[in-house]
């Protein structure tokens, strides 16, 4: 008779130890994503206010009003303006720093510091910080200089206000594209700098051909998240303008706080916030597609 072996009991003994270890981390996967996402989507299909105990199926309604209105498809709007700027800026800024860093000159360290520190500090506190200062100290900075532009404050201005609140967001959150591209820099073989120059090409040659392919995880990595950051945009809005000046910079996620704790309108916030994760989703999935066509590997 087929008897055993020892060693595959104790194989199989040891799959149970580690699938007894994922049990919590997959009970609260469930608990505190899983099932607000379902609940999400269920509550978007009916006419629940969060306070009433009566709740109505409406179909698509909520989905077919909230698109019928100016202020949902002109969030959307701010948000694709706001995220374009964003990311280019981001990638732009970041890959050019890194290559600085990257180089041998005098004091990297202290440079890598300095350029590092915003990302340390809240949103919400940098928001307030910003707001302070472009609303009371370049205006008051302006009368001193009889320069009439910057009497009036960036953040009451509905062609400007987007661009000052984009200025801080790239600001702070160019730290950690950086040092992506830092750790991208690395993995690129010294040999093949070499070999480009002893055949004569351009610095831009080797960059094209050599340095991008080899950034393109990296160059994934912060698209996706910066894509992400700039679509689900709240707090640095709410600590600088609020949504204001008449509507200028009311987001997809300021619109949904303000349906879903402000206006009671919660099923109209969570068909919103469905449509939202469906769009991140959606270019998230495009970007890294598209990426992996274009990836170097080893």
């Amino acid at each position: 008779m087929y008897k055993k072996h020892p060693g595959m009991l104790f194989y199989r003994k040891r799959n149970w130890a580690f699938f007894a270890f994922t049990v919590p981390l997959l009970i609260l996967y469930g608990v505190l994503f899983i099932a607000p996402i379902a609940g999400g989507l269920f509550y978007s299909f009916t006419d629940y206010n969060g306070i009433s105990k009566n709740i109505n199926f409406v179909g698509l309604k909520n989905y077919i009003s909230i698109f019928s209105s100016s202020r949902f498809p002109k969030s959307i709007w701010f948000n694709i303006q706001y995220s374009f700027w964003l990311v280019l800026f981001t990638v732009v800024l970041g890959l050019v720093l890194a290559l600085l860093l990257d180089r041998d000159i005098k004091a990297k360290g202290f440079f890598r510091a300095m350029y590092f520190f915003p990302a340390v500090l809240p949103n919400l506190t940098m928001a307030l910080v910003f707001n302070g200062i472009m609303t009371k100290g370049i205006p008051e900075l302006g009368i001193l200089l009889n320069i009439e532009s910057w009497e009036i404050s960036l953040l009451s201005r509905t062609n400007t206000a987007m661009y000052a609140v984009l200025f801080v967001n790239i600001w702070k959150g160019l730290a950690i594209p950086t040092v992506l591209f830092l750790a991208g820099l690395q993995t690129v073989p010294a040999e093949l700098y070499e070999s480009a120059s002893i055949d004569g090409a351009s610095p831009w040659k080797r960059f094209k051909v050599i340095t991008i392919p080899f950034l393109i995880p990296s160059l994934t990595m912060v698209f996706v998240l910066t894509l992400k950051q700039g679509l689900m945009v709240y707090d640095l809005i709410m600590g600088m303008t609020g949504g204001g000046p008449a509507g200028a910079t009311e987001s997809m996620a300021m619109l949904i706080y303000r349906h879903g704790f402000v206006e009671r309108k919660l099923s109209a916030a969570m068909a919103e916030s469905i449509i939202l994760a469906i769009l991140v989703c959606a270019i998230s999935f495009i970007q890294i597609f598209w990426s992996q066509k274009r990836r170097v590997y080893d």
